[in-house]
C-alpha cells in the first residue's frame, strides 16, 4: 500500500513538472517607424534557438515562459522580451544611430601601364 501511494505521488510530482515546462509557439510582428522589418533574428537566450522575420516582419519561434527572446537588427538596438502568459509578442525595433567620426582610406600596389593581350600572331623581327 505504500509503494502505491508512493508511486502514484511520483507520477503526480512529474506530470506537474511536464506541464509547467511546456514549450510553445510565441508569434509576433517586428517593426520600426516605418514599417515592418524584415530579416531580424530572435534568439532564445541560453539556448540555440534562432529565427528570422520574413517580408511582412512575422516570426514564429518556440519557447518556454520565462525565457528570454532577443531581437536584434543591424542598426538598430537589440532588443529583449521575457516570455509570459500570451503567445504573441510584438516589438518596435529602436535605431540606433551612430555617426562615424573618421574614414581612413588605405591603398597598396601600383600601376605601370595597361597591356593589352590580343589573340592575333605578331610576327617579330630577329635582332641581329
Amino acid at each position: 500500500m505504500k509503494s502505491l501511494k508512493l508511486i502514484s505521488s511520483a507520477i503526480t510530482m512529474l506530470l506537474c513538472f511536464v506541464t509547467l515546462a511546456q514549450e510553445r509557439t510565441i508569434t509576433g510582428t517586428v517593426s520600426d517607424a516605418n514599417g515592418p522589418l524584415p530579416g531580424v533574428n530572435i534568439s532564445v537566450k541560453k539556448s540555440t534557438k534562432i529565427t528570422t522575420t520574413n517580408f511582412d516582419g512575422k516570426y514564429s519561434i518556440q519557447a518556454t515562459k520565462g525565457d528570454e527572446l532577443v531581437f536584434s537588427f543591424i542598426g538598430c538596438m537589440t532588443q529583449t522580451a521575457v516570455v509570459k502568459d500570451k503567445n504573441v509578442i510584438n516589438i518596435k525595433m529602436v535605431d540606433n544611430s551612430q555617426t562615424l567620426q573618421e574614414v581612413v582610406v588605405v591603398g597598396y600596389g601600383s600601376t605601370s601601364g595597361y597591356v593589352k593581350n590580343n589573340y592575333v600572331r605578331s610576327d617579330r623581327k630577329k635582332q641581329s
